[in-house]
């Protein structure tokens, strides 16, 4: 058996950032040193004030964070915000994180954690439980962006901002938008009339693969991964969803050119008019107008079983690092980033604000028109399976998919595939 390196290195990681975390809380009664940090002991109480880092990978959504920051310290004077970008490459930012957390440092306070990562910083115990004195009012919060912070039940990272997915049809081929599969399916002849494919999303094997496999088997109410984020969830409704992709290749709805499709191939394929639906971001919505579909094509929230499915959530949170010396403040600044003025800069900006009430902004409709659309979206959407060893669990996910797609597992052998994935993700 061969392990996925960067799984190995981060349970290497896990595992060490355990160790350290059991020693640095460890006292002597017998006179021995206390090597316990000033930062461990105040992060511990969540009373310490004071200047505040905050560390996010390069992002076009950076300025957003920025406004938020310069209005904040404006009010605070006392509490001044730093931010620092990150390098642009997510191992990259990850790495640096994970040197500081391992060091037990109190240089960054506040931590933007992908969604895909949270469950895996929290369990490393990298992150202060959002609880008690350090707890926040989520109230008014998008749920799925809420669970999305949330590990073993214990919220320990705060939304900041999301994403949702869209199916994108064509207008002029189809009168209204398909609300369930079924639907999806009986337009398909016209696709063939018109020479091309019915149905594309991102179907190589990537991150992408494990993101559209899970929204539809989420769509027949299946998952892969329990709420402990450890035990195997694979059952008949996973089946079900994971056979319904497998059957839509053997009968073409879906070509098998999409089996080399990231978001730029599939969102390129549709722009030159190759396929009837999408599914992708809310990115393509605008940059769809310089394409050669540009006003023939409409949006709605993707397809479900009996009725509108289930969009795989995107985005990131912000967590308190388990070793900053002002955990207080940095528990005010994350109320503070959920504002609704802070959350119609990440509108502004073009991103998705984990705010509710901001999607329904008149001059937020105005400029972005298909809010109210990413709204509904989000409001059926689903984290991808909170798992500390989330990249080992999408790999085993995303491995066994493309081996049924292409017919090299049966389904029953692909999902008996994943389940061990899963159980020995940790190893």
């Amino acid at each position: 058996m061969v392990l996925n390196t960067k799984a190995m290195r981060r349970a290497a990681i896990a595992a060490t950032a355990a160790t350290a975390l059991v020693l640095a809380g460890c006292s002597s009664d017998n006179g021995g040193d206390d090597t316990s940090t000033g930062g461990e002991d105040t992060a511990a109480s969540g009373e310490g004030r004071g200047p505040i880092t905050i560390v996010e990978g390069q992002d076009p959504l950076n300025a957003a964070l920025e406004s938020i920051i310069a209005d904040w310290n404006a009010e605070h004077p006392d509490e001044q915000v730093t931010f620092k970008p990150l390098a642009k490459e997510a191992n990259d930012q990850y790495d640096d994180i994970a040197q500081r957390m391992q060091a037990r440092s109190d240089e960054y306070d506040l931590i933007a954690v992908d969604v895909t990562n949270t469950a895996e910083f929290a369990a490393n115990g990298w992150l202060l439980p959002l609880e008690d004195d350090l707890a926040i009012d989520t109230e008014g919060l998008l749920p799925a962006t809420v669970e999305s912070g949330t590990y073993n039940g214990t919220l320990y990272a705060a939304p900041k901002n999301t994403n949702g997915a869209f199916l994108y049809y064509r207008t002029d081929l189809v009168d209204e938008a398909p609300a369930t599969w079924d639907d999806l399916k009986a337009e398909c002849p016209k696709a063939e009339e018109a020479g091309i494919a019915c149905y594309i999303g991102q179907f190589k094997n990537y991150e992408g693969l494990t993101v559209n496999v899970t929204e539809i088997v989420n769509a027949f109410g299946g998952s892969f991964v329990a709420e402990d984020g450890l035990t195997p969830a694979v059952d008949d409704k996973t089946a079900e969803g994971l056979q319904f992709i497998v059957d839509n290749f053997e009968d073409g709805i879906i070509p098998a050119a999409a089996q080399t499709y990231t978001e730029g191939e599939s969102q390129t394929a549709f722009g030159n008019g190759e396929a009837l639906f999408l599914r992708t971001w809310p990115g393509f919505y605008t940059d769809g107008e310089t394409s050669s579909v540009a006003g023939n094509y409409g949006i709605a929230v993707l397809p479900g079983v009996d009725g509108p499915g289930v969009s795989t959530l995107g985005g990131y949170n912000l967590g308190i690092s388990a070793f900053s010396d002002a955990p207080a403040t940095a528990r005010d600044f994350l109320e503070f980033m959920q504002t609704r003025q802070a959350q119609m800069y990440y509108a502004e900006a073009g991103g998705a604000p984990v705010l509710a009430e901001v999607y329904d902004d008149a001059s937020i409709l105005e400029q972005y028109p298909y809010f109210s659309t990413l709204k509904e979206a989000l409001e059926a959407a689903k984290p991808r399976p909170a798992s500390p060893y989330y990249s080992a669990v999408s790999k085993a996910i995303a491995d066994n998919a493309y081996a049924a797609i292409r017919g090299e597992k049966t389904v029953q052998q692909a999902l008996d595939d994943t389940r061990a994935g899963i159980e020995t993700a940790g190893n």
